[in-house]
């Protein structure tokens, strides 16, 4: 908790920059990855595209998620959007699942982790706003 009220810079060792990192990394991996594997000497990277590590992504985003939004919205601000925020985003990270790979998946993918950032971004400043 203290460590959330006490950041001035969004661009700092916070629970909500973490989480917008995390979710812009997803977001880059997935929008990326498929250009640079087709059109680069990278193509022995091709073990990134494998669904353990987008899972992975996944799952560390949710849990900075929860440890970040859930606490700021209880203890600090009380405002229900970064919530349904990143409930869109993770909407269309999993949503993304259901389609094979291909342009439809990555849009979404990317589209779904923007999302979950843009999420911690306006938490964080919801916070350093009400403290």
């Amino acid at each position: 908790m203290a460590d959330t009220i006490k950041q001035t810079h969004f661009f700092s060792f916070n629970k909500d920059f973490l989480g917008f990192l995390a979710s812009m990394l997803c977001a880059i991996h997935c929008a990326a990855l498929p250009l640079i594997l087709t059109f680069s000497a990278l193509s022995g990277l091709t073990f990134l595209a494998n669904h353990t590590i987008e899972f992975v992504f996944l799952g560390i985003s949710v849990i900075i998620a929860t440890w970040s939004l859930i606490p700021s919205y209880k203890n600090h601000h009380k405002n229900i959007l970064p919530l349904a925020i990143v409930a869109l985003g993770f909407a269309f990270l999993i949503t993304s699942r259901f389609f094979p790979h291909g342009f439809t998946e990555h849009l979404m993918t990317a589209i779904g982790g923007s999302i979950v950032a843009i999420s911690h971004v306006i938490n964080w400043r919801m916070v350093k706003k009400c403290c």
